[in-house]
């Protein structure tokens, strides 16, 4: 999935975010679709669509925090949702409560799309394909005279 050519890398970002979160990778870009608040644009010769999400009509729907548009997922889908949104809008992602919610994996899928808003898609490469936990922290040991 990919926002069509001369679009922002915010942009990008917000919708490599959708497509990245979720269970499966097609949770949000289906349920949007459903929604009526994403359409598609088919690509024949590459390996990726362009999606146009109808980004303040998301952030109303969020707003009202109605399930029954379709827009429905665990706390960690929605957190992903509304970030995605507030890459675009301003409104969505509450940093101070969404975010230490998240698993590994998720956060580093929105630093990920913070950093390709921010440079580009280079610039979120060391954020893709997060598929585990990181090692835990190593054991300090104290030694006593």
């Amino acid at each position: 999935m990919s926002s069509a050519e001369g679009r922002s890398w915010r942009e990008e970002a917000a919708c490599w975010l959708l497509a990245e979160s979720g269970a499966g990778r097609s949770h949000w870009p289906d349920k949007l679709q459903t929604a009526g608040l994403i359409d598609w644009e088919d690509q024949p010769e590459a390996d990726w669509d362009f999606a146009f999400v109808r980004w303040p009509a998301l952030a109303q729907a969020l707003a009202t925090d109605d399930p029954e548009g379709g827009l429905y997922g665990t706390g960690a889908e929605q957190c992903m949702l509304r970030f995605a949104c507030a890459l675009m809008t301003g409104n969505g992602g509450d940093w101070g409560t969404d975010l230490p919610r998240l698993d590994h994996a998720n956060q580093r899928i929105i630093l990920g799309a913070l950093a390709w808003a921010a440079g580009g898609q280079s610039a979120a490469y060391p954020y893709m394909d997060v598929q585990e936990e990181p090692p835990p922290a190593p054991t300090v040991l104290h030694s006593v005279d």
